[in-house]
Order: C-alpha cells, then sequence, then structure tokens
C-alpha cells in the first residue's frame, strides 16, 4: 500500500459520499414538501441542512486527493483540460452549495417562526424560485460531466470545459423533464378554479 493509491481510494470514498448526500437531500425535499405539519417539515429541513454539509467536506477532500495524485504527473498536467474543468466544477459546485445554504437557513428561519405557535401548525406550501429547485439536478450534471473528463482525461480545455456545459444542459433537462409534483397540480388546479370564478 503506498500514499498514492491511499489518496485515490480516499477519491473514490469521497464520490461515493457524495451520492449517498445527494440521495438524502433530494428524499428530504420531497418529504419537506409534503409534510402536513411545521414540525415535520423543520424535521426534514433539520435532515437536509445537516447532510448537505457533507458537500463542501467531499469538494475538499476529492480536490486535495486530485492534486496529490496530479503531484506525481509532470508539471503541465496542471493546464490540460481535464484538470480546468474539473476545478472549474469544484468552483462552481461550491457557489453553488454556498447560494443553496443561504436559501435554506432563510427557509428554516421561516418554518421556526410558524413553529413558535406551536408544532402542529399546517405546513406552508412550499414552492421554491425555480434557481433554487432547478441547481440540485444541475449540481449532479456537473459532477458527472466532471467524473467523464476525469476518466477520459482530455487535453484540450475547450472540449474538457464543453463536457462540463454538456452536463449543466443535461441536468436543467432532467429538471424542465421532472413530473409535476402533486402540489403544483392542486395549486394551478386552485388558481384556476378562482378565476374562473
Amino acid at each position: 500500500m503506498d500514499p498514492y493509491h491511499v489518496a485515490l481510494f480516499i477519491h473514490i470514498v469521497t464520490l461515493i459520499v457524495a451520492v449517498y448526500a445527494t440521495a438524502v437531500t433530494k428524499v428530504a425535499v420531497g418529504r419537506r414538501g409534503i409534510a402536513r405539519t411545521v414540525g415535520d417539515a423543520l424535521d426534514w429541513h433539520g435532515i437536509l441542512m445537516s447532510t448537505s454539509k457533507l458537500f463542501p467536506v467531499c469538494l475538499a477532500a476529492f480536490t486535495i486527493t486530485g492534486a496529490y495524485m496530479l503531484s506525481f504527473a509532470r508539471p503541465s498536467v496542471w493546464s490540460s483540460g481535464f484538470v480546468v474543468a474539473g476545478l472549474t466544477g469544484v468552483v462552481l459546485l461550491l457557489a453553488s452549495g454556498v447560494f443553496l445554504a443561504v436559501k435554506g437557513k432563510a427557509l428554516q428561519q421561516v418554518l421556526e417562526g410558524i413553529a413558535q405557535r406551536g408544532l402542529d401548525q399546517p405546513a406552508p406550501k412550499l414552492m421554491p424560485p425555480p434557481i433554487v429547485a432547478a441547481l440540485p439536478a444541475i449540481n449532479t450534471g456537473v459532477a458527472v460531466g466532471v467524473v467523464f473528463d476525469m476518466v477520459t482525461k482530455p487535453s484540450s480545455i475547450p472540449l474538457a470545459l464543453m463536457v462540463v456545459v454538456f452536463g449543466i444542459l443535461l441536468g436543467a433537462t432532467a429538471y424542465l423533464r421532472r413530473p409535476t409534483p402533486l402540489g403544483d397540480v392542486v395549486s394551478a388546479r386552485v388558481q384556476a378554479d378562482s378565476q374562473t370564478m
């Protein structure tokens, strides 16, 4: 066992942990959206917020272990396409994570304000802004693009960045093609009924 392979192991484990965290956060968002009471919504939001703290740790571990493994290569590797695309992906994911964390803390304050009147209060119908709803799918697309670049290792920077852009477009398309949640259908029907009266 040598340090390079230990770093490679940690590098791969960070991807596995990020996939786990993604799955848990997606479930928590879905359950929070259908919570009947503000107490339940706060519980699911708490799971979402605590699990999302794994993402910056994964990004840091992924970057540090990747940099360590690259230290064994020729110095010019730092200007290759897959490295530039990987670092670009890390910056995009970190910026997105900070934005979502700020929005998540604001929502937590709203839910806690409602909970002061009792945890059994009805949960508010949550309709996040489109960018907040789309970013998790886009982030998955960025991650898939970076992983593809890491495996294929294109030397061309434009080509490697195009793979990341393709991942972003793939994530955005997945978001746009998602099934309409039942809550959206009900609120759309209520709005349509109120306009016809």
